[in-house]
């Protein structure tokens, strides 16, 4: 099984905002998907929160579940603004549709 990392980092929002919404849509990830693994991770290791960045390790059977994921707790959370990271790209996501969230899945898929 392929697997690709993605780096989710939560922008224009306090630490504990970033904190709260990590813990979040961790467990919308992990609840989504057997095939990823989601750690978090703190951006300044001198801090003690728990991180509010989240290091994802996703299958490529996953990937679409982790999509469809990430858009639900958008659309819920519709002030939330993430980046995403991988190797080669950048994606940054503010008030997702259900149209992006299609799109965002093709563009995670073309090089998974």
């Amino acid at each position: 099984m392929d697997e690709q990392t993605y780096i989710i980092t939560f922008d224009g929002i306090s630490t504990a905002e970033a904190n709260r919404y990590a813990q979040e849509l961790r467990q919308v990830l992990l609840d989504a998907s057997p095939h990823v693994e989601v750690q978090r991770r703190r951006d300044d290791p001198r801090t003690q929160d728990f991180g509010s960045t989240l290091v994802l390790l996703v299958g490529t059977p996953a990937v679409t579940a982790i999509v469809t994921a990430i858009g639900n707790w958008l659309k819920l959370r519709n002030q939330a603004s993430l980046t995403i990271k991988r190797s080669d790209e950048q994606i940054i996501l503010q008030n997702i549709t259900s149209a992006q969230a299609t799109q965002l899945a093709q563009l995670l898929l073309k090089k998974s």
